[in-house]
């Protein structure tokens, strides 16, 4: 099955997947929404160095995101689900929640980060791979 969808990867709603849940970030960790909660919490603060490492971080973050997408897919083919809004609802949130929200909040249990800020990053997470199952789900 994983082989089958290796040869026949939706290759086009793997990369609107990736757009989106890149997208998802950058309005999600602008200042006005959770941003400068997020820098606070992490002690980040925007100096020229760091404004020097964007560019770098901004391309990563995407590839990352499209490997994700990648691997959604290839879960949804392998499971054989349906091709339905709900489905992909249903498996962005169980995603989301288990293999991204409960690790990060292991993470944040023994670095001392606070329970708003791992709302804040793994609400991002169970969010954008929620819309990423969507369109995984529904478009073909």
């Amino acid at each position: 099955m994983l082989q089958d969808f290796l040869s026949h990867a939706p290759w086009l709603q793997i990369i609107v997947a990736g757009v989106a849940f890149f997208a998802i970030g950058a309005v999600w960790y602008a200042p006005p929404v959770f941003g400068k909660k997020w820098q606070e919490a992490h002690k980040i603060e925007m100096n020229e160095e760091s404004k020097k490492r964007i560019p770098m971080l901004f391309a990563s973050t995407f590839v990352i995101g499209l490997l994700m997408a990648f691997g959604m897919g290839a879960a949804l083919h392998v499971m054989q689900a349906p091709g339905t809004c709900m489905n992909g609802i249903k498996t962005g949130l169980f995603l989301g929640g288990m293999f991204c929200a409960l690790p990060i909040g292991i993470n944040y249990l023994y670095t001392g980060k606070s329970f708003m800020v791992w709302i804040i990053d793994a609400g991002y997470h169970v969010v954008g791979l929620t819309l990423m199952g969507i369109i995984l789900s529904v478009w073909h």
